[in-house]
């Protein structure tokens, strides 16, 4: 075989490599895109009604197992957080206070539906004198307010069994 042909050959291989490297890397970067983890747990958490009176700022969790999720909800702090929250087969009680600094836990308790499956629920609530506030990116007014306590961030916890595998 001549020079120039192993030449040829060679920067053909190199391309393809290329393309496939390339290939792989835009896999991996659509996976990262798409909605994973606990398919359970947010599948539970689609479900809850939330009062309007709180926003959803963010979601959080899925831990090392990749098995549980939270969503993160900004609202005014004095309801009774047992009020803000309904879903299928939900059933809240005050929780025995346990801290976890920043949060507060405040009720625990189960949630159900025939597409989730039974799944363990919690609610916690962000200390207010625990800066930065900026995790959910706040503007400044509702750092503010809560700072002051007008304002609460309220974490809610969903852990389903069938996400354990």
């Amino acid at each position: 075989m001549s020079p120039r042909k192993r030449v040829w050959i060679a920067i053909a291989c190199a391309a393809a490599g290329s393309l496939v490297v390339g290939l792989l890397n835009c896999l991996g970067a659509l996976a990262l895109l798409l909605p994973g983890g606990p398919k359970h747990a947010r599948e539970y958490l689609s479900q809850v009604q939330v009062d309007p009176a709180y926003r959803r700022v963010g979601e959080g969790g899925q831990g090392n197992c990749n098995c549980n999720l939270e969503y993160f909800y900004i609202g005014p702090s004095r309801t009774d957080p047992a009020q803000v929250f309904s879903g299928p087969a939900l059933t809240l009680r005050p929780s025995d206070g346990s801290y976890s600094p920043p949060w507060d836990e405040l009720l625990e308790g189960e949630g159900a539906s025939e597409a989730s499956g039974s799944c363990r629920v919690v609610v916690y609530s962000y200390q207010r004198d625990r800066e930065p506030f900026d995790l959910w990116r706040l503007p400044p007014d509702e750092q503010a307010f809560m700072a002051s306590g007008r304002l609460v961030v309220f974490s809610l916890y969903a852990s389903c069994e069938r996400d354990y595998g």
